[in-house]
């Protein structure tokens, strides 16, 4: 499998892109899919509404994201270069910060203070 993740921040556990129920989609968002994967919109979103041309990004029936890719535990994105804005931005939130410090810890058996300097500063 090949891993398009460029950080060494991540260690492939896939928490953020599992269980993530809303992800919104801009029109750049959509049309960057729709050019690297050669799928229509439909394919992978899901409408907000019936009156507004608005979307949620799709999940498979075991609540990952439609893109994921999993191999021998390792999760990877099979969109990296076009992934919504969301996901490039991942973890905006100190939740967010938060389950990536604990997914993190279980992973390298270290505290994640030791890798603070890692991770990209956070608005807060």
């Amino acid at each position: 499998m090949k891993n398009n993740i460029s950080t060494e921040i991540c260690k492939k556990c896939g928490a953020c892109c599992r269980n993530y129920p809303f992800v919104e989609l801009s029109t750049s968002d959509i049309r960057s899919l729709e050019q690297l994967t050669a799928l229509h919109v439909t394919l992978f979103t899901h409408a907000k509404g019936k009156a507004i041309e608005e979307y949620f990004l799709q999940f498979k029936k075991n609540g990952d994201c439609f893109f994921l890719n999993e191999e021998s535990g390792n999760y990877c994105c099979g969109v990296y270069e076009a992934r919504p804005g969301i996901c490039k931005n991942y973890p905006a939130h100190p939740i967010q910060e938060e389950l990536c410090c604990t997914n993190r810890e279980k992973i390298l058996h270290t505290p994640f203070n030791e890798h603070s300097e890692m991770l990209p500063a956070i608005k807060r």
